[in-house]
């Protein structure tokens, strides 16, 4: 692969990650609050919650078949990428029906958008793991995420504004139809980027008389920590919206900061969080996110003020940048290219199966809760996320013995020491 092919590929990566982040903006902070403005109840929000990670874990299971079927993880994810753009264009359309019928039809969009984001994304990475450095990979996604969390607050402020100026259902409808649009145009930049024609990145299916590869051993207690701590936070995830708009009634303005002020927190930290990874090894940056993870509910339980709220959100997003960044090279170390879409799908299939189940148990509990109910899952929340690390912290170590022995993290992840970029790895450059 040559170098002028590897520098178009990533900068046509980053247009793609713009466009994605303007969509993401436009329309995932706001999927509650146009249920909540189509009459939907707090069990169908929960539902609305649950449904599109179920269907999302069950898809990764076909999505290495699908990949070696196309022969492209390039055709791939635009083919997922078109799908999802269809599903906020009739996302947009929910507003022609009446409301039961258009709350069916959010529903259906919602597991449409999820399932196709969640195919695109091993393929995504493993196009995007030939391009990058072992050694730059948490450097190079952090600083594309810091780009790319800047758009998304942008977005998301547009997209409060309008919904200030004119409230209403085609307010929502607009926002929807913009972000698919949005996404359209990430379409047609990852068409920009280069695959290999050697095929030596896709997944290999194995002979019948070849035996499959044992996996690393770290794979499964690390799976069964994410499975945990998705469980535990989509138990109360989808209620802080609601909690926020019915409960506190903030407008649109207020709720956008509280929503997505940890989200701009987690992409501007994420470069630091991946050169950190890259530089300290990601299991020790896990180990940071899987301790602060419980500390986050517990915050909201204590004071439901608007500045204290944000301040809650800016830790939850320092403690999620360190859990993407960790998850991201983590899962990048365990196998080689031909490995890589499987193990992200599997990643990814863990992960929508536990939010699937936190969110589905969630919304029982918080039909059947008396009193305040959304304190209570909170603490619940907690004592879950506390259960998340055990299987991690007892039986996953560092592979990289240089990283592991490397001083000098603890200074580097409370600030007090910068983290330089590693020696000998040149990053492409736009």
């Amino acid at each position: 692969m040559t170098r002028g092919k590897v520098r178009a590929s990533v900068a046509a990566s980053i247009k793609d990650g713009l466009a994605w982040a303007g969509m993401s903006g436009l329309a995932e902070p706001y999927v509650v609050p146009f249920a909540l403005a189509l009459g939907a109840s707090a069990p169908f929000i929960g539902f609305l919650r649950a449904a599109p990670p179920l269907a999302a874990s069950a898809a990764q299971l076909l999505n290495e078949g699908m990949v070696r079927r196309l022969g492209s993880c390039r055709r791939a994810v635009r083919l997922d990428v078109l799908a999802q753009a269809s599903s906020l264009f009739a996302a947009a359309a929910a507003v022609l029906l009446p409301p039961k019928g258009a709350l069916l039809l959010l529903a259906a969009a919602l597991v449409l958008y999820t399932t196709a984001g969640s195919l695109a994304g091993p393929p995504w990475a493993t196009l995007m793991g030939e391009y990058i450095p072992r050694r730059r990979r948490g450097a190079f996604f952090g600083l594309r995420n810091q780009i790319v969390g800047i758009t998304f607050f942008s977005a998301s402020l547009a997209a409060a504004r309008a919904l200030s100026f004119y409230p209403g259902l085609w307010a929502f409808a607009g926002l929807f139809a913009a972000a698919g649009l949005l996404r359209l145009l990430s379409f047609h930049y990852i068409g920009g980027m280069y695959e290999p024609a050697s095929g030596f990145h896709l997944p290999k299916s194995a002979s019948p008389a070849e035996r499959p590869a044992a996996p690393p051993p770290a794979l499964r207690p690390f799976l069964a920590s994410v499975f945990a701590l998705m469980f535990s936070s989509f138990l109360v995830a989808p209620y802080f919206s609601v909690y926020v708009l019915t409960r506190l009634r903030y407008g649109y303005l207020r709720y956008m900061v509280i929503m997505t002020i940890g989200q701009l927190v987690t992409y501007l930290l994420m470069r630091r969080w991946g050169a950190m990874a890259d530089l300290f090894g990601s299991v020790k940056v896990l180990r940071v996110a899987f301790l602060a993870v419980p500390l986050i509910p517990l915050l909201w339980a204590l004071a439901p003020s608007f500045w204290w709220l944000v301040c809650a959100e800016v830790f939850s997003g320092a403690v999620w940048a360190a859990y993407g960044m960790g998850t991201n090279n983590f899962v990048y170390e365990l196998g080689g290219p031909a490995m890589r879409t499987r193990y992200i799908a599997m990643f990814g299939f863990t992960a929508c199966l536990g939010q699937f189940a936190g969110a589905l148990a969630g919304g029982l509990l918080y039909a059947t809760l008396k009193g305040n109910a959304f304190g209570a899952m909170l603490l619940l929340s907690a004592g879950l996320r506390i259960a998340a690390t055990l299987p991690f912290f007892s039986r996953v170590r560092e592979t990289d013995a240089a990283s592991a022995a490397r001083p000098g993290f603890l200074l580097a992840a409370i600030g007090f020491r910068s983290v330089d970029v590693y020696p000998g790895a040149d990053l492409p450059r736009r």
